[in-house]
């Protein structure tokens, strides 16, 4: 008897290769505050590393005393301490309360200030501290990807947030299929769901690259029910050779074979990209100091240099921020 063609698996797919198109597309909104004194490795690898990619990756960088739009609130807040606690301590508390996550960036706790919060906004803040700068971007990607509920738009805007969520999509994914294979109540049943499964996982791991859904995602498709197909049929082979346990091999083929799918479009991916190392391993220590500074007005910041805390002397009242755009274009703003 012929084997029908799951064509509910196939449009189920097809359905999931819009949510990804549509999640990846999403407007994402980062804040960053900057405090006087903040560690200069910190506030470079941070801004180098949050260069949307995509015109919907919109990042907005001022001081951390400067005023705030009133328009929209962003998806996340990082404000990298420094010499400020106080106004450190009032962003933060005021974000944390109204549901925005925010993560607190300093070499170290002990030069976090202390922000009180009712219990309820806590899990909103995060406290990143770190002494290495290039260890920090890794930390942020992690944090910002569970976060938020934009995973797959955080990736296709900021490099460095791929790893993360990629490994949560992975992580997910092999799980469910893992179950699948354990646990199959109509015999081969488990083949559509598991490959459904990870072509769904493949179109995910394309968005979060910055991949459109174009025909050479076809191609990929069809490499992976290949290996499906290879894996169920290794499964079913050792399972017939220890009767008994043949549930076991089965959910550990669905797992391991997720995850090795799964990698194998990643490191092809890392591979056209031109890099197979994390992005927090590329950032120059060395980048011009205009990446680094905030423009300024004249007359704007006198500090004082026999100092290892830098202090503000004097500070216009409406504080000059810049913005990132998605091309690495630094704009100014008033």
């Amino acid at each position: 008897m012929a084997r029908k063609i799951p064509w509910g698996k196939i449009l189920e797919v097809a359905g999931a290769g819009k949510d990804a198109r549509e999640g990846g597309s999403e407007a994402v909104r980062l804040w960053v505050r900057i405090s006087p004194g903040a560690p200069r490795g910190h506030v470079l690898a941070i801004k180098e590393a949050l260069v949307a990619r995509e015109a919907t990756g919109i990042v907005d960088v001022r001081p951390v005393d400067a005023p705030a739009p009133d328009d929209v609130a962003p998806d996340a807040l990082v404000v990298v301490c420094g010499d400020q606690a106080v106004a450190e301590a009032v962003l933060a508390r005021d974000a944390a309360r109204r549901g925005v996550p925010v993560a607190l960036v300093a070499e170290s706790a002990v030069e976090v200030p202390d922000v009180e919060l009712p219990e309820e906004a806590m899990p909103y803040l995060e406290v990143l501290a770190c002494a290495d700068a290039l260890a920090l971007v890794p930390r942020l990607g992690t944090w910002l990807v569970g976060a938020t509920d934009k995973g797959l738009a955080l990736a296709a805007n900021f490099p460095f947030c791929r790893p993360a969520e990629v490994d949560a999509l992975v992580r997910r994914c092999a799980m469910e299929n893992a179950a699948v294979g354990a646990v199959t109540l109509i015999p081969g049943s488990d083949m559509a769901v598991m490959t459904a499964n990870q072509a769904k996982l493949a179109l995910d791991i394309a968005v979060a690259y910055g991949r459109g859904l174009d025909p050479w995602r076809a191609v990929e498709l069809a490499g992976v029910v290949g290996a499906g197909f290879g894996y169920r049929a290794l499964a079913r082979a050792v399972s017939q050779a220890v009767p008994g346990l043949g549930w076991v091999f089965k959910g550990a083929m669905g797992y391991v074979g997720t995850v090795a799918t799964a990698r194998a479009l990643q490191v092809r991916f890392d591979f056209e990209d031109g890099s197979l190392r994390p992005h927090g391993e590329e950032l120059s220590r060395q980048a011009p100091a205009r990446h680094l500074e905030l423009p300024r007005k004249s007359g704007d910041g006198v500090r004082n240099q026999g100092s290892s805390r830098k202090v503000r002397a004097h500070r216009a009242p409406e504080p000059s921020y810049v913005v990132l755009g998605p091309d690495g274009s630094v704009g100014r703003g008033e």
